[in-house]
């Protein structure tokens, strides 16, 4: 009994520091955020700060690693190679990826700020890219031929979708998560497949 109080009392730490943090950022630039603003903001002292983080950025470290694993957990085990999309089809995965950044808007609209949005950035997309690589098993499935895919055309291929996703996100949830998810999930798995000039032109 007594150790899942300290266990709720702790989780409710954890939480009250990662969203003072996250209320600090849309007020001003991450450089100069203190971990005394932080304690002030969470309404703790510095010795409870310092028991569970090292600094801001091992709270900003610890936030992306709960976010990329409950995107994890939100999309899903794979069902099918991305060798068969189909764009005019509904498909759940990339409906769930953009219902997690709307469901955690607060939160990827602070990491995306422009002052702190290099190092999340960069987490980002290193982790989209593996999850991609993971999700096709090592190989590039955006090209449809049997023959295998060269590695500099394989790591172009997952570099500038992880790019494009990143950008059509932060647009997105500064427009107010508008078209929906679904919508979203269309428009993204068509430029996914048809590429720039494929989508422009497509009636």
């Amino acid at each position: 009994m007594l150790q899942n109080k300290h266990d709720i009392r702790t989780k409710r730490t954890h939480q009250q520091i990662r969203d003072a943090l996250i209320d600090l950022i849309f007020e001003k630039h991450f450089d100069n955020i203190t971990v005394g603003d932080i304690t002030n903001r969470a309404m703790i002292n510095r010795s409870t700060f310092y028991r569970y983080y090292q600094d801001k950025y091992d709270v900003v470290l610890k936030i992306f690693e709960d976010a990329m694993e409950k995107m994890k957990k939100d999309l899903g085990v794979p069902k099918s190679s991305l060798k068969y999309l189909n764009e005019e089809q509904r498909s759940d995965p990339w409906v769930k990826l953009f219902d997690h950044f709307a469901e955690n808007s607060r939160l990827y609209l602070a990491m995306l700020d422009d002052s702190c949005n290099i190092w999340f950035i960069s987490r980002l997309r290193s982790y989209i890219i593996s999850m991609l690589r993971e999700r096709e098993n090592l190989r590039s499935s955006f090209i449809a031929s049997n023959e295998d895919c060269p590695p500099e055309i394989q790591e172009m291929a997952f570099l500038f979708t992880a790019n494009a996703l990143i950008g059509t996100i932060d647009w997105w949830l500064k427009s107010k998560c508008t078209p929906d998810s679904e919508k979203m999930s269309y428009l993204f798995r068509s430029y996914f497949k048809n590429g720039y000039v494929g989508m422009l032109n497509k009636n």
